[in-house]
């Protein structure tokens, strides 16, 4: 690429960053040079740790090599793989010496997005580079182009679900007058009203979760009583949790657990964690408890259920991502996911600890006084 390209890339794009990522000196300087010249922000790290450490700063593209004397790249990719906040790095493999094609299928096994061998022409990386990010890019265009859709979605299907569920519960409650003829017909019209309530939730969850996804949520925030938040959602959560053979208690503290909130969120996020506990319940208790630490209200949801294997354990926060139970994929994998986000919204975290067959405990932490405005 000549100077006057390398002028027009930087004029007409955003800034790119790259990790540049190589134990070797006169390497290192000279795949610098190159991407300065292609217009590009470097930043450099000699080794393994120092990448993984540099990495969390989320560059655009992660160049690392193969061979290093502390972490091999193979290594590295894997642990930014399995690190939730790096998970989706952009990584491309370049290496001078492991050129075989088993380095190369290994490098992508471990989840590597390319393998490129040199020699490499210095307009041929370039061209390759433009080539990977071009993809991502369409990716994240068709994930922006489907968030549209949903939330498009769910407000053209709200307002009929709403007037349909309205008026079978109306034709219930005018049927209880007629035991004879109401009876039959109740049983007939009550499943109808519960898949539509389902079905409702399911729409509400699509659009809260591409509004949050586009960062286009705003809190409501006001004082909460989180101890009568999570009081009123147990008992909400009594029936569903009856049907499923799943006993489910709440521990809460003698006095108010008082935070600034948005209290429709922080409902629908417990509302998610209490419907996990008691789907993934196993006919086993479940408990909620509720208390103080360290300026922080935390709330702990624990069932006796199936559990979530280790490398399960960051997948199903993700949006979509549902684990195997029970021989079938349970929703739609939106419920940990928005729990998450509304946590993470009132600069909150909600973590996980389980095992296969050992139960799960969900732990969401919130803020009893914030100083950054929301």
């Amino acid at each position: 690429m000549n100077t006057s390209d390398s002028q027009n890339a930087q004029g007409t794009r955003p800034a790119i960053t790259v990790l540049n990522v190589n134990d070797d000196p006169a390497t290192l300087y000279l795949l610098s040079l190159t991407l300065r010249q292609g217009g590009y922000q470097v930043l450099e790290a000699t080794g393994g740790r120092e990448a993984l450490r540099l990495a969390r700063g989320l560059p655009d593209l992660v160049l690392l090599d193969v061979h290093m004397p502390d972490i091999d790249g193979y290594e590295v990719c894997r642990r930014l793989r399995a690190d939730e906040a790096t998970h989706d790095l952009l990584i491309a493999h370049l290496s001078s010496v492991s050129v075989r094609r088993e380095d190369r299928v290994r490098g992508l096994a471990q989840g590597a997005d390319a393998y490129w061998t040199r020699p490499l022409a210095e307009d041929e990386l370039l061209a390759n580079i433009e080539a990977l990010l071009r993809l991502q890019a369409r990716a994240r265009d068709a994930v922006r182009a489907r968030d549209r859709f949903l939330r498009v979605a769910g407000h053209e299907l709200r307002t009929p679900l709403t007037v349909l569920r309205l008026n079978l519960e109306r034709a219930v409650e005018m049927l209880q007058g007629d035991a004879e003829a109401g009876s039959a017909m109740q049983k007939r019209l009550a499943p109808a009203v519960r898949q539509l309530t389902r079905l409702q939730g399911l729409v509400e969850s699509l659009a809260d979760a591409s509004r949050l996804s586009e960062q286009e949520v705003t809190l409501l925030v006001d004082t909460v009583d989180f101890s009568q938040v999570v009081r009123e959602q147990v008992a909400r959560f009594q029936v569903p949790a009856h049907s499923a053979n799943v006993a489910l208690d709440v521990e809460l503290p003698d006095t108010p657990v008082l935070l600034f909130g948005d209290r429709r969120m922080l409902e629908q996020a417990v509302g998610h964690l209490l419907s996990n506990a008691v789907k993934f319940g196993e006919d086993r208790p479940a408990k909620a408890r509720l208390s103080t630490h360290e300026g922080h209200a935390v709330l702990a949801v624990e069932d006796q259920g199936v559990g979530i294997a280790p490398q399960d354990q960051a997948r199903i926060f993700r949006r979509f991502e549902r684990v195997l139970s029970g021989g079938r994929f349970e929703g739609l994998g939106l419920g940990l996911y928005l729990a998450r986000e509304i946590a993470a919204a009132h600069d909150g975290t909600l973590s996980v600890k389980s095992a296969l067959g050992q139960g799960a405990c969900f732990e969401l932490r919130l803020p009893l006084h914030r100083t950054r405005r929301y």
